[in-house]
């Protein structure tokens, strides 16, 4: 049972000495080209006023995560040509997507009911036919009751 369980550790520590080697390669390379553009903006005099080697290195490094999450992230498919044709008169409810449950009646309901709020919201604003002091969730609230009421 022991030896066992020494061989289970043993096998998880290899595994983060690994990763720890790997994180800390990504790291030297990153730093060795950080330190490659510092010094190439101090020959050429272009580093910015005020600007050091800390906060340098911290707009880098931020600058090469961006670029290594956007060569790790696929591209995304091309969209197909709009179509002539007229789509057909369905409500908008958001398709599923996967592993997504689809929505029931009464949460489509609901989502109707605060688009069509919220664009009555948008248009008293607009009008200023808000009442003094109503903010946007006092208005949801009577506009969903309302139209609660009126069966939507």
């Amino acid at each position: 049972m022991v030896r066992r369980s020494f061989g289970i550790g043993s096998v998880f520590f290899a595994a983060a000495v690994l990763l720890g080697v790997a994180s800390a390669n990504a790291q030297a390379d990153v730093m060795k080209a950080c330190g490659a553009e510092w010094q190439q903006l101090k020959t050429d005099k272009k580093v910015k006023p005020g600007q050091d080697w800390k906060s340098f290195l911290a707009e880098c490094r931020k600058a090469k995560k961006a670029e290594a999450d956007d060569e790790a992230t696929p591209p995304e498919p091309a969209k197909p040509a709009a179509t002539t044709a007229a789509k057909p008169a369905t409500p908008a409810t958001p398709a599923a997507t996967a592993g997504e449950k689809p929505l029931t009646p009464g949460q489509q309901a609901a989502r109707e009911r605060i688009k069509k709020c919220g664009a009555e919201w948008t248009a008293a604003k607009e009008a200023g036919k808000i009442k003094a002091g109503q903010k946007w969730p006092q208005y949801w609230s009577d506009c969903n009751k309302r139209l609660k009421a009126a069966g939507q």
